[in-house]
């Protein structure tokens, strides 16, 4: 074994760029963290190539000196502690000392900064190829500029593991737009390749910030929530009545900085699952509380916390959540022995008229109460019956019957899955299309089977062909939140190419002249909301370039739907293109077509085998 030595300091600085820098995502959340500790009122953000080519942000903060300015870009060199009982208590988003030198060692580096008072700004350069560092006098007013180019231009294993520009772009505007949730009172600017993506002038306050973040649709559907115990505060506002396909407009912060934590998540869902709807509602949360009750150095990139008492947050957090999606009584029930102090904080009368009783029931056993909700209304039920459809013997068609009668016994092998031969005999429930097939019967799910067709319909349309289109007889409006605008914004050449004619009108709202002919103007706003639940959510591996995402969005919404009936035509129609399909067994997004339920395991169940 070689003998033990002390790494040289260029090499400790890319070591720790490993844990703090990632990609060009974390050089924005730690400049922006930077910055709002700089007290800054306005952060702007220049990105080129989504922030793998440059990144600058420029913000009007307090400056540093000369000196201090050549000290922060040393390893563990910090204003923001001095002493241990400082780390306890950390009041400011940054603290370590490492997120300069870490950018530094990865990245052509630069920085201009003044205080206000020197004689003149300073401006550092830093070569990550030859480790060093320059400085020279500079003029600027007071503020700092930090650039970085060519990010992990010297460490080419880190650089090729970065995603695309798009899917860079979308994860920087995600954390400038929830710092920006977290200060309303600033002003948050992003130019993208020569192009403003991103306009949050300060707002007036919090609401109007998460209105301006959210998009202007969800304004009437915001409640707050609120609620305070032994010195913790819980508050924020969630979306009622609407939900999302995933958790990405759920923003969680303590103490002022955006956090990913387990407890507060499993809190918001476990008062989200209380009430009778898929997806997940938008939330802003904060959590405030002293310093020392909660440990923020327990991750490299400061994105994790430990409570000291989480199970008294997690109780408070779902407590409150559900308050503000209608569910007080349930959610003070969960509070257990704490219910009765926050309650009558909160809400005395529910306390006077006995809404709460206490006991010594576990909280699994409390979740799992429905009380206040009421039970949900049964359908009615189904006018039209279903019948077989007459079977379809004309020898040109794709779909017939089969030329043999199928045995009564198992057949020596599997049928092939690749085979859709069969007699189309009925439709179930309006849904499912049923075959009889050699092998025994099978059911096609009608929406996704047309999901596909239209799929590699669109699909086929962005490599040239001609699109057609329909022209609306007045524009319509896609009112969008600030993050989603910058995704849809890098959608748009995409969008054309299947149909729609689309442009910015003003802000986040984008105008719609026309759409692809499959689609009816009703739903437009589903589709735009399909589209964008997928772009947004980088969890979707089966999506991975624009043109697919789109061409799936815009399938999935002008398919046919479940509970339509369909004639014997449209149904041997429809499973006849399915065949000719590039993949009958599963829909663009994954999901599967058909199932086959085998002959013999029929007989099985009458007792025949």
């Amino acid at each position: 074994m070689p003998p033990i030595q002390i790494l040289p300091s260029d090499l400790i600085n890319q070591i720790a760029a490993g844990e703090v820098v990632e990609r060009p995502a974390s050089v924005v959340k730690e400049l922006v963290e930077n910055a709002i500790d700089a007290g800054a009122s306005s952060i702007d953000l220049i990105l080129e190539n989504g922030g793998r080519k440059r990144i600058e942000l420029r913000d009007d903060g307090c400056g540093m000196t000369a000196d201090d300015a050549l000290l922060a870009i040393q390893r563990h060199a910090t204003s923001k502690l001095t002493s241990f009982e400082d780390l306890i208590r950390v009041r400011t988003l940054g603290f370590r000392g490492e997120a300069l030198p870490s950018i530094a060692s990865v990245s052509r580096f630069s920085m201009v900064t003044y205080d206000g008072r020197s004689e003149h700004a300073i401006e550092i350069e830093h070569d990550p190829m030859t480790a060093t560092t320059t400085d020279r006098p500079a003029a600027r007013d007071r503020g700092t500029t930090v650039s970085v180019r060519e990010l992990f231009e010297n460490v080419p294993a880190r650089r090729k593991f970065l995603k695309s520009a798009d899917a860079e772009f979308r994860s920087i505007i995600a954390v400038v737009t929830s710092y920006a949730l977290a200060s309303p009172h600033r002003s948050f600017r992003v130019e993208h390749n020569g192009r403003c993506v991103l306009d949050l002038p300060a707002a007036a306050s919090l609401r109007d910030r998460v209105i301006a973040v959210l998009g202007d649709e969800i304004a009437p559907l915001l409640a707050e929530i609120g609620s305070e115990h032994e010195g913790i505060v819980v508050r924020g506002f969630v979306t009622r009545g609407v939900r999302f396909g995933s958790r990405r407009n759920q923003f969680f912060f303590v103490n002022g900085r955006l956090v990913k934590d387990r407890v507060l998540t499993h809190a918001a869902n476990r008062a989200s699952e209380a009430f009778d709807s898929d997806g997940f509602p938008a939330l802003a949360l904060f959590v405030d509380l002293e310093p020392e009750r909660v440990d923020v150095n327990v991750h490299p990139a400061k994105t994790e916390v430990r409570f000291r008492d989480s199970g008294a947050i997690h109780v408070l957090v779902e407590h409150a959540v559900k308050r503000g999606l209608g569910g007080a009584e349930e959610g003070s029930a969960l509070l257990g022995g704490a219910a009765s102090d926050i309650l009558a904080e909160s809400s005395p009368a529910l306390v006077a008229a006995g809404a709460y009783t206490g006991g010594e029931q576990s909280l699994d056993g409390l979740a799992h109460q429905r009380s206040f909700i009421p039970p949900a209304p049964q359908s009615p039920p189904l006018s039209w019956h279903p019948a077989a459809t007459p079977l379809f013997r004309d020898r040109t068609a794709l779909v017939q019957p089969p030329r043999e009668q199928p045995t009564l016994t198992e057949p020596d092998a599997p049928p092939d899955l690749g085979d859709l031969r069969g007699r189309v005999i009925g439709q179930y429930r309006m849904s499912y299309i049923l075959l009889d097939t050699p092998g025994g019967l099978r059911l096609v799910d009608q929406h996704v089977a047309h999901e596909r067709v239209l799929y590699d319909r669109f699909f086929a349309s962005t490599a040239g062909t001609a699109v057609d289109s329909q022209r609306l007889l007045t524009p319509h409006l896609v009112q969008t939140g600030a993050a989603e605008g910058a995704a849809l914004e890098s959608h748009l050449d995409e969008l054309r190419l299947v149909g729609f004619e689309i442009e910015r009108f003003s802000g986040n709202a984008f105008a719609v002249a026309a759409i692809p002919s499959q689609l009816l103007r009703h739903d437009v706003e589903a589709f735009f909301r399909k589209l964008l639940d997928a772009s947004l959510d980088e969890r979707t591996p089966h999506l991975h370039r624009l043109r697919e995402k789109v061409c799936a969005s815009l399938a999935c919404q002008a398919a046919i739907k479940v509970h339509r009936q369909l004639g014997g035509e449209e149904m041997a129609s429809l499973v006849a293109q399915l065949l000719d399909s590039s993949n009958p067994f599963a829909c663009p997004h994954g999901r599967p077509i058909i199932v086959d339920i085998r002959h013999l395991d029929i007989e099985k169940h009458f007792h025949r085998k």
